[in-house]
């Protein structure tokens, strides 16, 4: 996942770019690196054809929240960017198998988040209480089947 920061002229050495996690309050990337966290190994920043970009590989769940990008050169702050990252949770499966879809709250937590389940084919997405498996020949013998939420 990259995000653009700052569209700039400046050589890159020359800015200081700074992530902040709002919601947690902590700094989590100081580009030039000063003090070296072991989350900041999965961000980085890079400079191309002018745009500042922060970049974060091995994207988790826990990565979610409210973050600052701010691009300094010396004192002067050039940019801050306000964004808020948004991961959502993938179950994979094999065709016939069964699946375990986790969905759980945080039990201080006063509101409840709304939470949609899919069933994804290729780029197609179905709402799982939309979900009809592909059609089959029937048979008098086969059974008919709860739909796919119930099972």
């Amino acid at each position: 996942m990259s995000i653009s920061c700052l569209t700039a002229t400046h050589p890159l050495q020359s800015l200081t770019v700074k992530l902040h996690r709002i919601n947690q309050d902590k700094d989590i990337l100081m580009y030039p690196d000063i003090s070296p966290e072991p989350e900041q190994e999965r961000w980085s920043v890079r400079k191309d054809a002018g745009n500042v970009t922060l970049v974060l590989k091995d994207i988790r769940l826990s990565d979610d929240g409210l973050y600052d990008c701010q691009v300094y050169k010396d004192w002067d702050c050039l940019n801050v960017i306000r964004f808020n990252l948004k991961v959502k949770d993938t179950v994979h499966s094999t065709p016939g198998s069964s699946v375990l879809l986790p969905c759980s709250e945080h039990p201080l937590q006063n509101r409840t988040e709304q939470v949609t389940w899919k069933v994804v084919n290729g780029r197609q997405s179905t709402d799982i209480s939309q979900y009809a498996p592909p059609n089959k020949p029937s048979s008098s013998t086969e059974k008919l089947l709860k739909p796919l939420y119930e099972r």
